[in-house]
C-alpha cells in the first residue's frame, strides 16, 4: 500500500503511514507511548495507526483529528499524513462524507452575542429568583393586637390587628376572612366570652404556604360594684304638752 505524496523535503516518495510514522518517530528520537504523551491521545489508537491497524481505530473524523495533532508534534505534514491514511482501503469510516475542517483543534472565536445573551440571562434570574422566592414563599405576619398571648381584657368587643408583608395575601381569623388594606394591615373585631378565647390566624399566599398564629385571650370582666344602703330607722317622738287653762274669775 504505497502513496506517492510530497512528504517532508518536498520530493516525492512513495511511503505507507506506517513507514511515514516511524521514521519520523525515529528522527526525533521518541516512542509511540511519548508521542501519546505529547498529543494525548490514547497510547492503543497511536500504536493502531503505527501498525496500520485500522480495526482498533475510531471513524475517520476521528482519525483526522489525531493526525492533525500527530503532524504537529512530528513537525510534518498533516496532510500528507492524512492521504496516505486514506489510501488504506480497510479504514473505519462514519459514513458517506468523513471530512473534517483542518482547523478541527484550533481555537472558536469567541461569540459576543452568546456572551451577551448569557449575562442578559444572569441578570434576569438575580432579578427573579428573589420575586419568585416571595411569590412562592411563606408570608410574614405581625400581630399588633393583641401584643402577646395570653393578654387579658375587661371589654368583650375585642380588635385583632396586624400586618402582612404582602398586601394580596388572604388572612382568615378563625377561618373568617379578615379585609387588608393596600399597606398590608388588616383588622377584625371578635366578640370575646369570658374565660379564655383562642384565635387562630393563618395566613395564606397564592401559590404559597401558610403562616399560622394561635393567640388566646382572656375576658376577665369587672364585677359590678355593690353598695350596701343602710336603712335608718327613726323613731317618732312624742311630745306630750300639758295645758292648764285657771278659770278667770270676773
Amino acid at each position: 500500500m504505497h502513496l506517492n505524496t510530497p512528504y517532508m523535503d518536498g520530493h516525492d516518495t512513495q511511503k505507507t503511514l506506517r513507514e511515514t510514522l516511524k521514521d519520523a518517530l525515529r528522527s526525533k528520537g521518541i516512542s509511540a507511548d511519548k508521542l501519546a504523551e505529547l498529543t494525548e491521545i490514547t497510547p492503543r489508537y497511536i500504536r493502531a495507526l503505527i501498525e496500520n491497524d485500522a480495526e482498533n481505530l475510531p471513524p475517520a473524523p476521528y482519525v483526522r483529528g489525531y493526525i492533525e495533532r500527530i503532524a504537529q508534534a512530528l513537525d510534518t505534514d498533516p496532510d500528507a499524513l492524512w492521504h496516505q491514511y486514506q489510501h488504506n482501503e480497510n479504514i473505519n469510516r462514519s459514513g458517506e462524507r468523513d471530512l473534517l475542517p483542518s482547523n478541527r483543534f484550533a481555537h472558536s472565536k469567541i461569540n459576543k452575542k452568546a456572551i451577551a445573551l448569557t449575562i442578559v440571562v444572569l441578570a434576569a434570574l438575580v432579578y427573579l429568583i428573589p420575586t419568585i422566592s416571595s411569590f412562592l414563599g411563606r408570608p410574614s405576619v405581625t400581630i399588633t393586637s393583641p401584643s402577646t398571648n395570653n393578654q387579658t381584657t375587661a371589654t368583650s368587643a375585642f380588635f385583632i390587628t396586624g400586618q402582612v408583608d404582602d398586601p394580596k395575601d388572604k388572612v382568615l381569623i378563625n377561618n373568617e376572612e379578615a379585609t387588608v388594606s393596600p399597606d398590608g394591615t388588616f383588622s377584625k373585631e371578635v366578640l370575646l366570652q369570658s374565660g379564655p378565647n383562642t384565635y387562630t390566624i393563618v395566613v395564606h399566599r397564592f401559590l404559597g404556604r401558610d403562616t399560622t398564629i394561635v393567640r388566646t385571650i382572656f375576658l376577665t370582666p369587672t364585677a359590678p360594684s355593690t353598695s350596701t344602703s343602710t336603712a335608718t330607722t327613726t323613731s317618732p317622738t312624742t311630745s306630750s304638752s300639758s295645758s292648764t287653762s285657771s278659770p278667770t274669775g270676773l
